[in-house]
């Protein structure tokens, strides 16, 4: 049963301290929900950045390369680089987007729903919350003021029907409270798990990024190291021959 206080001559109200608790959560959970897709967004835009940034560092090299007395190894290089761009640019960067978009972006999708839901059950709940309670006050006073004259509230000819409209709204406020706290369980559990998720399909898609970037890259590392020892064993055999 709903454990209700009524504090006679100030505007009484419903308390429920298991609901306020829960209202806290709602409302730490909505302001989440809709940075969430905006956050994912914003990571989007940045790694496009990163890769743009990337594309003119390439189109650097390959101006500085362009040059009769750079080494054909440098120059390799910096084809290899343009040919990894141009993946990175293309498939790794497009496959990004579209794990981004369905799996990480759509792994809360179920959440918000159920959020939805049960906000709706909420305003429900206060809507019949408030009625209750303003004819609960309006009865209130009209039994204190029957009172004051030593006369009994049932002389009233409305008196009946409010009390009858009263408890009627009583046994609608349980049921939309209850209606809406069970499906604030369901919230619970559905957050735990869309987190979870969450979380999970976004590391993944990262990483996985990631790890093809950085794959192209070692590969140019390996192919960078290779001209710097030819380039290192040309200036050593111009030296032997100079001296």
């Amino acid at each position: 049963m709903l454990k209700i206080k009524t504090v006679l001559k100030t505007a009484p109200a419903t308390q429920d301290e298991e609901y306020d608790r829960r209202k806290r959560g709602m409302k730490e959970l909505g302001p989440a929900l809709r940075s969430y897709k905006s956050a994912m967004a914003k990571a989007k835009a940045s790694v496009k950045r990163v890769v743009e940034s990337l594309g003119e560092v390439c189109k650097v090299f390959d101006t500085l390369s362009n040059d009769p007395n750079i080494p054909n190894c440098t120059k390799d290089c910096t084809l290899a680089l343009a040919a990894s761009m141009d993946r990175i640019e293309g498939a790794l960067l497009s496959g990004f987007n579209t794990a981004m978009d369905s799996t990480v972006l759509s792994a809360v999708d179920e959440l918000k729903a159920m959020y939805d839901e049960c906000a709706k059950l909420e305003a429900e709940r206060n809507k019949v919350m408030h009625k209750y309670d303003a004819y609960r006050e309006d009865i209130n006073k009209k039994e204190s003021v029957y009172q004051r004259k030593s006369k009994d509230a049932l002389a009233s000819k409305s008196y009946c029907a409010e009390v009858a409209k009263r408890d009627e709204l009583a046994m609608c406020f349980e049921a939309a409270d209850q209606k809406f706290k069970d499906t604030h369980d369901q919230l619970t559990q559905v957050r735990a798990t869309a987190c979870t998720k969450a979380l999970n399909a976004f590391m993944k898609c990262t990483s996985n990024f990631m790890e093809e970037i950085s794959s192209e890259f070692n590969g140019l590392k390996r192919s960078s190291e290779s001209a710097m020892q030819v380039l290192s064993l040309g200036m050593h055999a111009e030296y032997e021959n100079d001296n």
